[in-house]
């Protein structure tokens, strides 16, 4: 138990004059002249104490039913409150300022309109909310169909999802080779067909190579051209010349991809700094972390390399939330038997980021006899609870997946703007 004689080397107060029992409340007022012209129940800091000491004082503090605020500048008060409510759980009041009838202290409200003002100030105290609780009655609610969120294109598990909604962060695993950063440069095409501006961290492929690979699924197979490898014979299929201005011109400032050249292209804070300034510069509105892996986690050392992949995972969450846009993180999958589908635990790394995730999938590839290529298992889906398996056909010239029933010839906006119906 803190001693009182502990209080008063923090505190300003007369302990002849303190009382919890009563309902006044503990007045706290800006200077020691204040609180002895309220005198009951009235304290103020002491010049040289520092603000966290204030959790020295709780116990002596909670013993009343209320703290009240009783300064009329503004800036004593939110200072005050700010601190009271940082290191004390305690309701507060403060008084409004139009009772100190254009005094500048309790002194001259005494000195000049007598003890029965003062005394009125607490008739119309204001309480004040605690930073950190909602009132779920206050919370407004958007309508359903006018959530923020991007479509995947993939009617099935648009279907099970609802779709990816801003504020969310969705964890993608599967085993090496499997398709995971083909699926998802698709959806990030998705979302610019949806007119949203996206940003990627490729970790494993530099500029040149990832536009390589995106330029087929963005075009379609109505618009790839065959090209033989004259030293191996291999066909390849590319977008036709045609085809790449107008996708260029299509894509100019839709879609950033972080700049591997740099010399802290990997590191976490670099990563997150850039999401950033794409949220800030061009209104980014969906995130690919490909992958985990591949960042330079910040306090390895400290906490471990699964403790820094949970820290990163964290501020990715934040960083969605904060700015209500969807952020997709690519982890690869522990060893797991071949003949059995990914679950959470199989998810590489810490727990904890299957636990922060929104959703997580995994994409796996089908066996040769199977009358499909490829398949999403929904792990988890917070939205919606789904845990559905979704198949999957993929088209190897353009490198696009679509639903099994249906066919890769997708047009997106860029051919419309192109032939002029746009």
């Amino acid at each position: 138990m803190t001693r009182q004689s502990d209080i008063s080397l923090l505190l300003t107060f007369r302990a002849e004059m303190i009382d919890p029992s009563l309902p006044t409340g503990l007045w706290w007022c800006a200077t020691p002249e204040d609180a002895a012209a309220v005198g009951i129940n009235a304290v103020c800091k002491n010049r040289y104490a520092a603000w966290e000491d204030l959790a020295v004082c709780t116990e002596f503090i909670t013993q009343f039913c209320y703290v009240f605020v009783a300064t009329p500048n503004d800036t004593d008060r939110e200072e005050i409150v700010g601190q009271l409510q940082k290191w004390v759980p305690v309701t507060i009041l403060v008084a409004d300022k139009a009772a100190f009838r254009g005094n500048e202290s309790v002194v001259e409200l005494l000195d000049n309109a007598g003890p029965k003002a003062v005394e009125s100030l607490l008739f119309g105290a204001l309480d004040v909310p605690r930073p950190g609780l909602i009132d779920l009655s206050q919370v407004e609610m958007d309508a359903p169909i006018s959530q923020n969120r991007m479509m995947s294109g993939l009617v099935p598990l648009d279907y099970c999802t609802g779709g990816f909604r801003g504020g969310e962060l969705s964890v993608w695993t599967g085993r090496r080779g499997e398709g995971k950063s083909t699926l998802l440069g698709q959806m990030l095409v998705e979302s610019i067909n949806q007119n949203r501006t996206v940003c990627a961290y490729s970790g494993e492929l530099p500029a040149r190579q990832f536009k390589r690979f995106v330029l087929p699924q963005i075009a379609g197979p109505r618009n790839l051209v065959e090209q033989p490898d004259p030293r191996t014979g291999r066909m390849e299929y590319a977008p036709s010349k045609g085809a790449v201005r107008a996708i260029d011109q299509w894509l100019e400032g839709s879609f950033l991809l972080t700049d591997l050249r740099q010399s802290n292209a990997h590191d976490e804070d670099n990563i997150l700094r850039l999401f950033e300034y794409a949220y800030r510069r061009y209104g980014c509105s969906v995130y690919l972390v490909d992958n985990i892996m591949t960042a330079s986690l910040k306090g390895e050392v400290e906490l471990g390399h699964y403790g820094a992949q949970k820290a990163f995972t964290q501020r990715l969450s934040a960083f969605a939330k904060r700015h209500d846009v969807h952020v997709h993180l690519v982890a690869h999958p522990r060893k797991a038997g071949e003949e059995r589908g990914l679950t959470a635990d199989d998810v590489a790394g810490a727990a904890e980021i299957t636990n922060l995730a929104d959703n997580v999938f995994s994409v796996e590839r089908a066996k040769e006899s199977d009358e499909v290529d490829s398949r999403i298992r929904i792990i988890k889906a917070r939205e919606t609870g789904s845990r559905e398996v979704i198949p999957l056909m993929f088209d190897a010239k353009s490198r696009r997946y679509y639903d099994a029933g249906g066919n890769p010839t997708k047009r997106y906006s860029w051919e419309a703007a192109r032939d002029g119906h746009g």
